[in-house]
C-alpha cells in the first residue's frame, strides 16, 4: 500500500506544489526577472546610444569631408588664379624689359650713327684742310717756278703721295 501511496496522485500535493510554484514564480519575478529586465533595458539603451553616436559621428565626418573638398577646390582655384596672375605679371614685365631694351638699342644705334656722321664731317673737314694746305703748298711752288707738263705731273704725284701718307 505504501507503494501505491507513492504512485498515487494526491490533489492536495498538486495544489501545494502549484501554489509553491506560483509563489516561487512571483518571488523570482520580483527578485530576478525585473532586475535582469532592467539591466537588459539599460544595456539596450547604451547600445542604441552608441549606434546613435556612431551615426552622428559618421554624418559629421561626411559633412567635414564635404567642407574639406570645398576648401580644397577653392584653394586649387585660388592657386590657379595666383599662378595665372604671376604668369601675366611676368609676361608684362618681360614685355616691358624687351621694350626698354629695344628703346635703348635704338637710342644707342641713333647715337652711334650721329657719332659716325660727326666723325665723317670732321674727317671731311680735316681732308679739306689738308687738301687746301697741299693746294696752297703746290700753288706756292708753282708760283716759285714755271710749270711744264713734266713738273705738273710730278706735283700731282707728290700730292697723291702726301694725301696717302697723312691718312
Amino acid at each position: 500500500m505504501q507503494f501505491l501511496d507513492i504512485i498515487s496522485v494526491n490533489i492536495w500535493d498538486i495544489l501545494i506544489s502549484f501554489a509553491n510554484l506560483l509563489v516561487m514564480f512571483l518571488i523570482l519575478k520580483r527578485v530576478l526577472f525585473k532586475p535582469v529586465q532592467k539591466m537588459f533595458d539599460t544595456r539596450k539603451q547604451q547600445v542604441e546610444g552608441i549606434y546613435a553616436e556612431a551615426n552622428e559621428n559618421r554624418n559629421e565626418a561626411a559633412s567635414m569631408k564635404k567642407e574639406y573638398e570645398t576648401r580644397m577646390a577653392s584653394a586649387r582655384e585660388e592657386a590657379d588664379g595666383l599662378v595665372r596672375s604671376a604668369v601675366q605679371t611676368a609676361q608684362k614685365r618681360g614685355d616691358a624689359i624687351v621694350a626698354e631694351a629695344s628703346s635703348q638699342a635704338s637710342h644707342l644705334k641713333q647715337k652711334a650713327e650721329q657719332e659716325i656722321a660727326q666723325e665723317k664731317r670732321q674727317m671731311l673737314l680735316d681732308v679739306r684742310e689738308e687738301i687746301s694746305d697741299i693746294a696752297v703748298s703746290i700753288a706756292s711752288k708753282v708760283v716759285e717756278r714755271e710749270i711744264n707738263p713734266k713738273d705738273h705731273q710730278a706735283f700731282v704725284d707728290e700730292f697723291i703721295r702726301n694725301v696717302g701718307d697723312q691718312q
